[in-house]
Parts: structure tokens; C-alpha cells; sequence
């Protein structure tokens, strides 16, 4: 049996990516705060591990995650935070929060899973988002974070590959979920906006980023690494 884990996988993009990985038949490690939503999803070879993603000398959670599993297979680097702010008004307490757990968390669970998997290999997808392939109107702290995420994972992807290891990242467009409902229900006319300017003039699911997530995990990505992969329906470069 596969041994995945899912950063923030408790609710969310996340909890979908969770939800496929069990489907798949994998055994998957949810890390994050609280358990969010996981009690939806089948138990039987699902396990939660408690941690603050923000603490950069916590990586203790992959060390007993790869002493109870015996190995672990995939790492997905998907918990993230949002900030909605033009950069003139982002304090620096602010703007350390978004990268703490943006990048800083990704780059230290990159670096101690390939030291934990150096004998055996695995794959990293880190979550980034189209935020991070072209400017957003006020997230500034947002679109810097998930712009060094596709740099850490190109990183990544050329260090660790003679080791066995490959990385790429999934840039998220705008996806159909509960928070981006109660956003938008608020400003009909944005959303017709953003509608207009996606091709199929429709939002994603969780279930589209999730597959996209778990194929890159998968065997059947073997020879993709350092790759920055849209799951936007083309709206970065739509019009």
C-alpha cells in the first residue's frame, strides 16, 4: 500500500485531494492544525497527525509519520493561507504569516522528506496557484509566496532527482468551492467577470485539482519533474 501525505488535507482543495488518494487505495497522512473535516471521508486507512505548519524546527511530524508507515510514497505540500491586501498595505508581521506557511513550511518538508527517502525516492507536489504564474489584484503577499513555490519546486525537482525524487506543482485557477461561493455571492458582477474570462466559462471542482495532484504522484508521471501545471481551464491566458 501506497503512504501519502496531505499538508492541510482536512478540509477544502485539500480534504478532495485526501478523498482521491483513499480512493486510489493509498493510506493517507492528513497533517494540520485540527481535523477538520476528515470524519466525512472513510477511516480505515486514514490517519491524522496534529501539527503547526508554521513552526519551522517542527518537522517531527514526517519523522513519525516514516517510523510508522515505514516509508512514505508522496508528499503533497498543500496547506496555504490567503491575504487580501495591495502590498502598500501589508505589515511585515502579515507578510511573515503568508510566507510561513506559503513557502517556508514547503521548503522544510522538502528538504527533510528527501533526507528521511534518500535510500528509496518518492514524489513532491507542492500547491502553489495561478497566483503564481501572473499578478492578482491585491495579494501581493499571496502571488510572492506562490511565485517562490514554483521556484522551490523547480529547485527541488533538479537537486533531488539523481537521489530518485521528482517535484512538480499544481497552480489552481478558480475552483467551485464554499469559501470561493461566499466571496463571490457578495460581488455577482466579479464573478461574471472571472466567468466571462475562463474559456468554458465555468469554475473547477476540487475534484479537478485532485486529480491532477494525485496523477502527478502517480507512477504514471515517472518522467515529469520541475513542471508548473494550470488547472484554470486556460483563464491565465484567456481573455
Amino acid at each position: 500500500m501506497k503512504h501519502i501525505i496531505v499538508t492541510g488535507g482536512n478540509k477544502g482543495l485539500g480534504l478532495a485531494q485526501t478523498a482521491e488518494f483513499l480512493a486510489q487505495g493509498a493510506h493517507v497522512h492528513v497533517v494540520a492544525r485540527s481535523r477538520g473535516d476528515l470524519d466525512q471521508l472513510p477511516q480505515a486507512h486514514l490517519s491524522y497527525h496534529a501539527a503547526d505548519l508554521a513552526d519551522w524546527d517542527d518537522t517531527g511530524w514526517l519523522d513519525r509519520i516514516q517510523a510508522q508507515a515505514g516509508h512514505i510514497d508522496g508528499l503533497v505540500n498543500n496547506a496555504g493561507v490567503h491575504l487580501k491586501k495591495p502590498v502598500w498595505e501589508v505589515s511585515g508581521d502579515e507578510l511573515e504569516g503568508v510566507l510561513d506557511i506559503n513557502v517556508k513550511a514547503m521548503f522544510r518538508a522538502c528538504g527533510r522528506y528527501v533526507a528521511l527517502q534518500r535510500e528509496r525516492g518518492g514524489a513532491i507536489v507542492n500547491i502553489s496557484s495561478m497566483g503564481g504564474l501572473m499578478a492578482l489584484q491585491s495579494a501581493a503577499a499571496y502571488v510572492t509566496a506562490k511565485t517562490a513555490v514554483i521556484g522551490l519546486t523547480r529547485s527541488v525537482a533538479v537537486d533531488a532527482a539523481p537521489l530518485g525524487f521528482r517535484c512538480n506543482a499544481v497552480c489552481p485557477g478558480f475552483i467551485e468551492t464554499d469559501m470561493t461561493r461566499a466571496v463571490l455571492a457578495k460581488d455577482p458582477a466579479r464573478r461574471a467577470r472571472i466567468e466571462g474570462r475562463i474559456p468554458s466559462h465555468r469554475f473547477g471542482t476540487p475534484q479537478n485539482v485532485a486529480k491532477a495532484v494525485a496523477f502527478l504522484i502517480s507512477d504514471d508521471a515517472t518522467y515529469i519533474n520541475g513542471v508548473a501545471l494550470p488547472v484554470d481551464d486556460g483563464y491565465a491566458i484567456g481573455f
